[in-house]
């Protein structure tokens, strides 16, 4: 086991190169079934940490769906040869990739507001998102202390496909460098952890997206995808030390590292495991003395945290026993690695979620001795932090892909269609019915007619009369007559059944003039 100084970790940068291969040859490499290394507006092939990134222009998954893009190329002095190309767009874009394996999947962006575009994208907004969850809402250059942006996520696939949307807004174009789409194992991220204040089992984490924040490599290098078989990069943890003279690097070969059958190294790395961070002052008097990391967060979301162990310094089992801080919270107490582990060198690993301290933009993970233990020391070996998603399904800020999504022209004619085919159904469903009561009414008043020639009436006045009718039927000898005596019922009759009965008013059936007026004699259709 080697100590040195927080910061004095040059050497292992030699370490990870000479000891490289055989860390190499000990992990076997995890081959995901979708793997996407997209060079968004490249004319080439770029290689990038021993990975070959392909044009979009030339792959027939992702499909690049735009109403304009254009892509540029730079030969300005880049970090990476990723960032020397892109493509702009200036209207909505997506790509779509076909996933053959469902389940969570690395998203991870790359920018770089290329110079000489013939856009300020340094002043362009950028808004990215999945079928499902906002990545990216609204970020500019503008408001960011760099130059390069690098963003890593994990989101669950459930679907044959996944599709990445850029929206330009204000006007103005959007661009992306780089894009990858690659599986990883199912056992990497739980459904579950244990969530601080108050403690309780938390679930559900599967149906959420996460952002890769801090993932840091305690006491050791700078890892990349050279080292890590998921591509993962793991940065030394030194910046984000409260007080640097807290903690003294360990270290040990990567081969001596045992993984149990519950780990794997796709959960970290045997580098991850083979460096860590203890206590600068072991054996202190002081309890309460600790080693704290401080970053800065986003105090709207939850975090996913986990933390990496390895007892790396202790000599026998059951000597190191510590305690686990993230923010005021205690997250494990009196851990005994041993015990968990049952041998030294074994990786051990613990998932928690939490929020901020009361609004508070900073976060801590703390470790330091338990009271009761044989030997005052700490160490931690690894530490991820991730934003997880919020309830409007969105990695940054409150909106939803459905709210931030322009309604394409797609879904605006498949809407007309809809409500066109509901107004004529209802048109349709209107004339049927009219027709349907013309015909009701014409068959009661030919049935009132033909069938029930007397109709209820009341009559002129409260006379007690007996009215008698002829009819065809007095040429058989018969008469038909209603008694008003008690009912003061008479018939009704329209006009046209008068003009009819008396032949327009023939004066040849004139009977006489009273004190109604002229008076006829008629006769009835029946």
């Amino acid at each position: 086991m080697v100590k040195m100084k927080s910061g004095e970790w040059w050497f292992a940068a030699l370490a990870v190169l000479l000891f490289g291969f055989m860390s190499l040859s000990c992990n076997a490499a995890f081959a995901p079934v979708d793997n996407y290394l997209v060079a968004c507006g490249s004319s080439q092939n770029i290689t990038f940490q021993d990975r070959t990134f392909v044009p979009d222009s030339v792959q027939s998954s992702p499909v690049l769906k735009s109403g304009t893009s254009t892509p540029k190329r730079s030969n300005s002095a880049v970090p990476s040869p990723l960032y020397q190309s892109a493509r702009i767009f200036s209207g909505t874009a997506s790509y779509k990739f076909n996933i053959e394996q469902e389940g969570r999947h690395w998203v991870r962006l790359y920018f770089h507001p290329i110079p000489n575009a013939g856009q300020d994208l340094a002043s362009a907004p950028i808004t990215v998102m999945t079928d499902e969850f906002v990545l990216l809402n609204n970020f500019t250059f503008k408001n960011y202390n760099g130059s390069y942006l690098f963003k890593e996520y994990t989101v669950n696939v459930t679907s044959s496909s996944l599709t990445l949307t850029f929206i330009p807004l204000n006007g103005s174009v959007s661009f992306v460098n780089a894009i990858e789409v690659v599986s990883i194992p199912d056992i990497l991220i739980s459904d579950q952890a244990m969530a601080l204040n108050p403690s309780a089992h938390f679930s559900g984490i599967s149906k959420l997206a996460l952002e890769t924040v801090y993932r840091l490599n305690m006491g050791g290098p700078l890892l990349t995808a050279q080292n890590d078989t998921l591509g993962r990069t793991w940065e030394n943890d030194v910046k984000y030390l409260h007080v640097n003279s807290s903690a003294v690097n360990v270290s040990v070969n990567p081969s001596s590292i045992k993984y149990p059958v519950t780990v794997t190294n796709e959960i970290a790395p045997n580098w991850v495991y083979a460096t860590a961070e203890t206590m600068g002052e072991a054996n202190v008097a002081n309890v309460n003395f600790n080693i704290t990391w401080v970053f800065e967060v986003d105090p709207d979301f939850m975090y996913f945290v986990r933390v990496h162990f390895c007892d790396i310094v202790s000599k026998s089992l059951n000597n190191l026993v510590f305690n686990l801080f993230v923010n005021s919270d205690i997250a494990l107490g009196s851990l005994d690695l041993s015990t968990s582990t049952g041998d030294l060198e074994v990786p051990y690993y613990r998932d928690f979620v939490t929020n901020t301290s009361s609004g508070s933009t900073t976060m801590t993970v703390s470790v330091g001795p338990d009271m009761m233990a044989d030997i005052t020391d700490a160490l931690m070996n690894g530490l991820e932090i991730m934003k997880m998603s919020n309830e409007a399904k969105s990695l940054h800020g409150r909106l939803s892909v459905k709210s931030l999504l322009p309604e394409s022209q797609s879904n605006k004619k498949r809407i007309a269609i809809i409500v066109g085919c509901a107004v004529g159904g209802l048109l349709v469903l209107l004339v049927v019915c009219g027709i349907c009561y013309c015909c009701i009414v014409s068959k009661k008043s030919k049935t009132s007619h033909q069938g029930h020639p007397w109709l209820p009436l009341p009559l002129y006045g409260n006379s007690q009369t007996m009215t008698k009718m002829s009819t065809a039927s007095q040429k058989s000898g018969t008469a038909s007559c209603i008694s008003l005596t008690s009912t003061n019922f008479g018939r009704f009759f329209t006009f046209q059944e008068i003009l009819d009965a008396t032949k327009k008013f023939d004066e040849k059936l004139l009977l006489g003039v009273g004190g109604f007026g002229r008076v006829y004699i008629g006769t009835l259709e029946d």
